[in-house]
């Protein structure tokens, strides 16, 4: 197998690298101890085409592959890996679901503003009580009419306050199991729909983590996804296609505390030299270089 990247690729990684370097690197810690979640870097991350990174160009994505995928998660991650775990929740959770899952309609409302970067995506699966345990999920979805009445609510949802377009899920029978929840699209302002309480985490602390609230929220028929009794085994395939970009972003990770470690080592004296000619730092720096890489 061959593992090497391609003259594009490797213009792709420079190209993100010399951003997250220059838009990303001078903010991190005030982003971390502010608990900030840079808004103001969105534009420029859609400018780049981060914002959908494998959506077909014809429906405002960037129409790069899956490795593109990783090198772009990477790289961010290697700087911020609270940025790269939003880039990330966007691409792999909320915009994927209706890029997977979405008829046509649904895909020209919400994905192109969500693939080009004019809209934020989230996605909300996970309750006080349920997260792959579809059968303890609590929140409701009750037909009336046309509509669709949700009530309930979730936990750690990556955008809760800040997301213009949510794919929620929802037991919609309750007494098929996995078989009766279904997924719905939501929209920012939508009535009933409102956030909950953001989550103070230990780390990654500019990726937005919030509770989501729904108390009478009323959708249309036009934005339930995937069809009804399917949100549930959609999620599953979402999880699976997004679980490479979270290991993406652990590479991505561990190389930017590898060379912090390693710029400390060449620099930090003791004895009259820097540490980093004491045979056991070099074993250590070795050692890691060797896994990141195998990881990679």
């Amino acid at each position: 197998m061959d593992l090497s990247l391609t003259d594009e690729q490797v213009l792709l990684r420079e190209s993100v690298r010399e951003f997250a370097e220059r838009e990303m690197r001078p903010h991190v810690r005030a982003w971390d101890e502010a608990q900030h979640f840079p808004v103001e870097l969105l534009p420029k991350l859609a400018a780049l085409g981060l914002m959908g990174i494998q959506f077909p160009e014809e429906l405002g994505g960037a129409g790069l592959s899956a490795v593109d995928y990783c090198i772009c998660l990477e790289e961010l991650a290697r700087i911020d890996p609270a940025v790269a775990l939003s880039v990330a929740a966007h691409n792999g959770l909320g915009a994927a679901h209706i890029a997977m899952f979405g008829n046509e309609a649904q895909k020209r409302r919400f994905l192109i503003p969500l693939a080009s970067g004019r809209a934020l995506a989230a996605w909300a699966l996970t309750e006080a009580a349920s997260g792959s345990d579809a059968v303890a999920m609590r929140t409701s979805a009750t037909r009336d009419g046309t509509s669709w009445v949700l009530n309930g609510s979730k936990q750690f949802t990556t955008h809760g306050l800040h997301a213009d377009t949510l794919v929620v899920m929802a037991v919609s029978d309750r007494s098929r199991g996995t078989r009766g929840v279904s997924a719905f699209i939501l929209e920012r302002g939508t009535p009933g729909l409102r956030a909950g309480r953001k989550e103070d985490k230990l780390g990654m602390r500019a990726s937005e983590t919030s509770e989501l609230v729904l108390e009478q929220c009323r959708v249309d028929d036009g934005q339930l996804l995937g069809g009804e009794g399917q949100g549930f085994v959609n999620a599953l395939q979402v999880l699976d296609a997004g679980r490479i970009g979270i290991a993406a972003l652990s590479v991505g990770l561990a190389q930017g505390a590898y060379e912090a470690a390693r710029t400390h080592a060449r620099t930090r004296e003791q004895f009259g030299q820097p540490i980093a000619r004491f045979q056991s730092i070099r074993d250590k720096l070795v050692e890691d270089a060797r896994r990141i890489e195998a990881a990679r």
